[in-house]
């Protein structure tokens, strides 16, 4: 049989196997809701780290590509997340409502090349001197640097929130009192005629990032304005912030040692 007779056998077909497509489908509410908290029953405050909202400078290792806490797509007056890096173009900044505020006082090593310790109570003051630089020092050549601390909720826009603290200090702290006076000088007047000022988690504000110079250079710094009251459809974030400035005074929650800049 020549060639060209050769039967060729073709060899079966392979069925294709068609695979139904996979439906994503979240968990619902309510099968959470039964196991809420699960997992962390031993889960204390000293186990928690409450991130702070910072800006990015110029030379902020979040702008460097090839630092280790680099962050993709940021650029300077950026505000960021210290714990898990989210991220918040400065221009159209971040919606916080506030809950609670502390001084701290940091004493830094000379140069702020380390935090040596976090001072709460304001009897340090009595311990320190005036540099030529205007920094208040102590006697063992350390720096200290009075801190406003506002713990806040930050709305992420998409109906949930998170802890987080704003850290001012420096030229900063104007900003703080800034804020702080817009708080106390909202009044709300009742049906029968009485004034009162409302908690300051009845309230959220918008913090965005400015430039900023002086004769020694230029920085971004912090702008407040006032974003309004929450609506009715908040009252879950107003039950959480009460509940947030509640462990805040009662001792509960601590400022954390992790402090490197002071915006």
């Amino acid at each position: 049989m020549t060639d060209e007779n050769k039967v060729v056998e073709t060899p079966p077909t392979q069925k294709e196997v068609v695979k139904a497509p996979k439906t994503e489908m979240s968990l619902g509410i309510d099968d959470m809701l039964k196991d809420a908290n699960s997992g962390l029953e031993n889960v204390t405050s000293e186990d928690l780290a409450i991130p702070f909202m910072r800006i990015i400078q110029a030379m902020s290792p979040q702008v460097n590509a090839r630092d280790g806490k680099h962050i993709k797509d940021c650029a300077q007056g950026d505000i960021f997340n210290t714990v898990d890096n989210s991220l918040y173009k400065g221009d159209k900044g971040v919606t916080v409502v506030p809950v609670a505020y502390k001084r701290t006082y940091l004493e830094w090593l000379p140069e702020r090349k380390g935090l040596a310790n976090v001072h709460e109570s304001s009897e340090i003051l009595k311990s320190v001197s005036r540099n030529d630089k205007g920094q208040d020092y102590l006697e063992n050549g350390n720096i200290l640097s009075t801190t406003a601390n506002h713990y806040v909720l930050v709305i992420d826009g998409k109906g949930g929130f998170s802890q987080a603290i704003i850290a001012l200090s420096g030229s900063q702290l104007k900003k703080s009192k800034k804020w702080n006076s817009i708080m106390a000088g909202l009044k709300i007047k009742t049906k029968d005629g009485n004034v009162f000022t409302p908690p300051t988690f009845s309230h959220k504000y918008t913090l965005t990032s400015v430039v900023e110079q002086n004769d020694q250079g230029s920085w971004y710094g912090w702008d407040v304005a006032l974003a309004g009251q929450l609506a009715a459809e908040d009252s879950f974030i107003y039950s959480a912030a009460k509940q947030f400035s509640h462990n805040v005074n009662a001792g509960a929650i601590k400022t954390s040692s992790d402090q490197d800049t002071p915006f």
